[in-house]
């Protein structure tokens, strides 16, 4: 997540707040100990206070600044971006994707900022951003290396053979399954290890997030196709089983149909009657969510690789 602060707002705010007390900068650097400079240069939007300066200025204007400071850390366009993104990586969305590239180089090569940004943060998205462009376009090679980039802003020695080592962020979670995602048709194994070790450091209880519940619900159809790819049925319905039931308690049904192909595959190599059933109710779904293309698409793999016709 975007870690950034309006600094020109919050400078303005001190400002007020010191004027309405009656003191001068110079006054309040004497009572708080500190230089009549650093009072002007965070008046002036000109730095991010230290933790310190915020304690010693709290006591001054006898009023908590540490919470003031971060009621000025959300309310700008970075969360929008950030967001934007979310729902993309949900939704698949290409075009979606190629705009907002567009837009956050646009913005952060624009003067309009009057937020301090996390250079290094915004950085991360970025490639985050140009990751996910290669792996829509399915070079997971290319994906793969810039996801893995991003990822060592946060953690310099990251590889994915070492996934486990290190402890993850919510966004960092995201770039977690993107490397998953773009390991998957290379190496099921470790994908799957990713996959299931964002399972375990996700939030999966009902206080989750919207967008954190449509993750949970993804990373259940790709470990389900990962274990399928190593023919592994047992494993795969297990994994469809849970994200219908995880989407069943949340309400969740963007990713059912999927999951209900995955589970209706799966008990087709396990030799259970039921899987047309399944099949059928992952058609019947995508139909009423008004994806008659992929309904159709699906219908077309699953004769061609395994002779059940579907209707």
């Amino acid at each position: 997540m975007f870690h950034s602060f309006d600094l020109t707002k919050f400078g303005d705010h001190l400002r007020r707040l010191r004027r309405s007390l009656g003191y001068t900068q110079e006054d309040v650097a004497g009572r708080a100990m500190l230089a009549a400079d650093t009072i002007r240069r965070i008046e002036n939007g000109e730095v991010v206070p230290r933790y310190d300066t915020l304690i010693h200025l709290s006591l001054t204007y006898k009023k908590d600044l540490l919470a003031l400071l971060s009621s000025y850390s959300s309310a700008n366009k970075l969360f929008q971006f950030y967001y934007r993104f979310e729902d993309m990586v949900f939704f698949n969305d290409l075009a979606a994707l190629q705009q907002l590239e567009q837009d956050f180089q646009e913005y952060m090569a624009s003067e309009e900022k009057s937020v301090l940004v996390n250079i290094a943060v915004a950085d991360q998205f970025r490639l985050m951003l140009a990751g996910a462009n290669k792996h829509y376009a399915a070079n997971s090679a290319g994906a793969l290396r810039d996801f893995c980039a991003a990822m060592r802003f946060s953690h310099p020695n990251f590889e994915p053979e070492r996934f486990a080592e290190f402890k993850y962020t919510e966004f960092e979670l995201r770039i977690l399954f993107m490397i998953a995602t773009s390991l998957a048709k290379g190496n099921p194994n470790l994908s799957s290890e990713m996959l299931l070790l964002c399972l375990k450091r996700g939030d999966g209880s009902r206080h989750a997030t919207w967008h954190e519940k449509l993750l949970r619900s993804k990373i259940y159809f790709n470990l389900a196709y990962n274990y399928h790819r190593l023919d592994d049925h047992q494993s795969a319905l297990d994994a469809a089983l849970q994200g219908i039931d995880f989407c069943n308690q949340n309400y969740l049904a963007h990713y059912l149909a999927g999951l209900l192909y995955r589970k209706g595959i799966a008990q087709f190599h396990l030799g259970q009657p039921q899987y047309r059933e399944s099949l059928q109710l992952a058609i019947g779904m995508l139909r009423i969510q008004g994806a008659h293309e992929l309904a159709e698409r699906y219908k077309k793999v699953t004769y061609e690789t395994y002779g059940i016709i579907l209707d």
